[in-house]
């Protein structure tokens, strides 16, 4: 018998089992709405949905507030504010516009974008500020992904991290993820690619390597504030 350990060991198995040949497995053809997990509902499908993502989201150490978008601005500078924060990363998304950069800078708050240096941002930016693709409210998890308006580091390297969530962009499970017509279909674009960098986000980052003790924030956002845009 030849070949790598890998392929002994398959031969051996599929032996074992009588097969001759090897099998591709077939294509999956359940339905999703029997292994989906049942969720909360209410007259008010969103309203029900916004509820459970800030119970789960809460639940893994995120913070929640629901805002009108006419509020955003005064909202994100009050935070940063309080954090005592000198220096955030600004994502370039329409819902970051022009009028919360000019609230920040009048209150001398320094804005870095996409160009920043390594170092500046590992030793200097002390909030990333983003907005999600989506957030699955079965689990209170947020879905980031890089592109030319956020910088995939935005979310992983400062120890806050200030992220928006159109409330259009709440799904209920991560089913609705990769289903068609889904979230990662949307974001693909016509070329039918992910982006380089597709990352779910549930609670502060978190460690517990050494003698099992855990630590939130050792090598990342330790404060991830989250704002639901009506």
């Amino acid at each position: 018998m030849k070949g790598t350990s890998r392929e002994i060991f398959l031969e051996k198995v599929r032996s074992a089992l009588g097969r001759s040949d090897r099998s591709e497995p077939g294509e999956f053809s359940g339905d999703r709405e029997i292994i989906r997990r049942p969720l909360p509902r209410s007259s008010d499908e969103m309203s029900a949905r916004i509820g459970l993502f800030t119970e789960r989201a809460t639940e893994v150490g995120m913070q929640v507030e629901l805002r009108d978008r006419k509020d955003i601005a005064e909202f994100l500078l009050g935070w940063i504010l309080e954090e005592k924060i000198s220096r955030v990363l600004l994502g370039q998304d329409p819902l970051l516009d022009s009028d919360l950069e000019e609230r920040l800078q009048d209150q001398g708050i320094e804005i870095c974008k996409n160009d920043v240096g390594l170092d500046q941002l590992y030793d200097e930016v002390d909030c990333g500020i983003t907005v999600a693709s989506a957030a699955v409210a079965a689990t209170g998890s947020l879905v980031l992904t890089s592109s030319d308006r956020e910088l995939r580091l935005a979310s992983l390297v400062p120890p806050r991290h200030l992220v928006l969530v159109p409330v259009s962009r709440l799904i209920d499970d991560l089913l609705d993820l990769s289903r068609d017509g889904g979230v990662l279909e949307s974001i693909s674009g016509s070329a039918g690619h992910l982006p380089s960098c597709v990352t779910l986000v549930t609670g502060p980052s978190k460690t517990a390597d050494i003698e099992g003790v855990l630590v939130t924030g050792v090598h990342g956002p330790g404060t991830v504030q989250i704002v639901l845009v009506e």
